[in-house]
């Protein structure tokens, strides 16, 4: 094999590389999100996340505002989802590790409500510091621009975004906890 053919084969392998790479990551590339996605999250960090109200297990209406004053994990989920299944138990053990101090509200977006309950009793799901609503027309996910889930909104104390997570995420890791004390104490953003 002469050496031409054997740079085309490498280039080609090269480019395939690169290309399946690219399909791989591209919803997760900055360049794919839109204008509009920009000037939703850039309008959540100064002006605070949108206000919402939805329905408890329990029937019992939660709005997001009774909320305001505590830290805020507002997370996009599904009991199909299996990132969202694999990303839970972590979600469980910060709310137990932080409780008092951090409030998560976890946004259900499967289509039936008889999906989410057996999902909770499977992972334990403390009463406290742990809100679980659905959001069954998928309104508030709209609202918040989610596009995939899990997908999660870090709100401070003031309201207002402080990151924005897409994907899993190890929540109850010493960094995790650590972010979270510092953002309470107003040292992180």
């Amino acid at each position: 094999m002469n050496a031409y053919l054997k740079g085309a084969i490498a280039a080609l392998l090269v480019a395939g590389g690169l290309y399946t790479w690219y399909r791989f990551n591209e919803a997760k590339l900055p360049v794919n999100q839109s204008p509009a996605e920009f000037k939703t999250l850039s309008q959540m960090e100064s002006e605070g996340v949108p206000d919402f109200e939805l329905e408890r297990m329990d029937g019992t209406k939660l709005r997001l505002s009774d909320l305001k004053g505590k830290l805020l994990i507002v997370n996009f989920w599904a009991s199909w989802c299996d990132p969202c299944v694999e990303e839970f138990p972590s979600m469980v053990r910060l709310a137990e590790k932080m409780k008092g101090d951090l409030v998560i509200v976890a946004v259900s977006t499967d289509e039936q409500r008889a999906d989410i309950e057996p999902f909770l009793k499977a992972f334990s799901v403390p009463d406290e510091g742990f809100e679980v609503v659905w959001d069954s027309e998928h309104k508030v996910m709209e609202m918040y621009g989610v596009k995939k889930i899990p997908e999660s909104f870090i709100v401070g104390t003031d309201f207002r975004l402080a990151r924005k997570i897409v994907g899993i995420e190890n929540w109850d890791s010493d960094n995790a906890i650590a972010f979270f004390h510092a953002l309470k104490a107003g040292l992180a953003r």
